[in-house]
């Protein structure tokens, strides 16, 4: 039976799982994540802070002893804060039910693909990351990851993206000291004309975590959201707001370099659109969230580490227009039945909408050592993650999506035209199988 895949911003996500294969020394082994988003594979469970528990408890009590709420209100929230453990599993609770909600549920983990079966190894950005870490304190790293049993700065930094107010695109800084503002904005100009949905109600966001600074204005960007969480679940906003301000007052981000700024806190992008996000949309129309674009400050530093800055800051950027073209022509809808089959088959899609717009003359029309490029951006947010409903292909897989469709703007016989985006789908759908056979020998 045909299934409709209503993809969150983490399942349309470029580099959901880019990172997902590497594995952490030992001696800075974090807890696996609870929330969406990239992640880490652990190699130890970490100590429990007793310390940190008992003062988000305390802050919790405290918060709520300032509320003014009805009684039954305040019995529900003084119950969660009469112990340790209650607490615990409240956070526990409210951190599913926000993902669920952030992820649109619904996921099927069942096996379907043989790892074996494909060439699937480390790629220079997993190196790079692997970099990262090693210069980050895992203690903050997992109360940046897991927060309080779930509930995590991570989750915070997500929700702000979302919840920003998009500016026009060349008011929107990107990159340090912004020199990849006017690059992002020229191509993000250029996406909209290209393509054949109307773009107008799509706004482009900066994916970052400076709101976990110090500045006044990071702490009001804080309450901006924990405001906007109370919305939708009082007590997942209090729980949120402990687990953070508690870990920021405990120094938690003295253990990252550069602080806010530093990468890892955003190697990621998304597109989502409210109107096409299945169980979520009433909590995102809640929270007001409009339709958008975000882009990751980790990724423009990645590609500019990596030395294929422009090319991979396009092609992220074009990958996901791609997915905003996607909920325009209701091409998530697919007869596949396996969730990360299905995921791999629209991230593969949005690989060669991107690669056609930047390469085709209308569009970016990069010559052969930028198209290159923007190949090797593709290949290096593979991921090996087969079975998880996330799994965005392969970095064999994401390379030859991309240059599939390269050569459909290349080798057009008229290089001046356009082809309809149900089109180019229409023709990615035939060669879909040849693009993810196995490769292994």
């Amino acid at each position: 039976m045909k299934r409709s895949l209503k993809a969150s911003f983490a399942a349309a996500s470029l580099t959901a799982l880019a990172l997902s294969c590497i594995a952490l020394p030992a001696a800075q082994a974090t807890e696996a994540p609870a929330q969406p988003g990239a992640s880490f594979s652990a190699a130890a469970s970490p100590t429990v802070d007793q310390g940190y528990i008992d003062a988000v408890r305390a802050y919790f009590n405290d918060k709520v002893a300032q509320l003014d709420v009805d009684a039954e209100t305040r019995a529900a929230l003084q119950a969660a804060g009469a112990s340790n453990d209650a607490l615990l599993d409240a956070a526990s609770s409210s951190a599913v039910e926000l993902q669920n909600l952030l992820t649109a549920a619904g996921v099927d983990r069942d096996e379907a693909l043989d790892p074996a079966d494909y060439q699937c190894g480390p790629t220079p950005m997993r190196d790079w990351s692997a970099g990262q870490l090693a210069q980050v304190d895992p203690d903050s790293y997992n109360w940046y990851r897991t927060g309080f049993a779930g509930l995590s700065p991570d989750l915070l930094v997500q929700y702000w993206t979302l919840m920003k107010t998009p500016q026009a695109a060349k008011d929107t800084v990107f990159g340090i000291d912004g020199k990849s503002t006017n690059e992002m904005a020229r191509t993000w100009g250029a996406l909209q004309k290209f393509w054949d949905i109307d773009g107008s109600g799509i706004g482009l966001v900066q994916y970052d975590a400076k709101l976990l600074g110090s500045s006044d204005q990071a702490k009001a960007d804080r309450l901006f959201v924990y405001d906007g969480m109370a919305k939708v679940s009082l007590l997942s906003s209090i729980l949120l707001m402990g687990a953070v301000e508690v870990g920021i007052a405990q120094g938690k981000m003295d253990g990252f370099p550069g602080g806010e700024d530093n990468p890892l806190f955003s190697v990621n992008s998304f597109a989502i659109d409210p109107a096409r996000s299945g169980d979520s949309q009433d909590m995102l129309e809640t929270l007001g969230i409009t339709r958008r674009v975000a882009m990751g400050e980790g990724l423009i530093q990645v590609w500019k580490d990596l030395g294929i800055s422009d090319a991979g800051n396009r092609a992220v950027l074009a990958h996901e227009y791609g997915h905003q073209v996607q909920y325009d022509g209701n091409l998530f809808e697919t007869d596949i039945t396996d969730e990360a089959e299905a995921t791999a088959r629209t991230e593969l899609m949005a690989d060669a909408f991107a690669s056609y717009f930047t390469v085709s003359k209308r569009g970016e029309s990069l010559n052969k050592a930028y198209a290159l490029q923007n190949f090797q951006s593709f290949y290096n947010v593979g991921d090996c993650a087969f079975t998880n409903p996330n799994h965005h292909g392969t970095p064999n897989q994401r390379y030859a999506a991309a240059e599939w469709g390269a050569d459909v703007a290349r080798l057009a016989d008229d290089q001046g035209h356009i082809l309809p985006s149900l089109e180019v789908a229409d023709r990615f759908e035939k060669v879909l199988p040849i693009i993810t056979a196995p490769d292994a020998e």
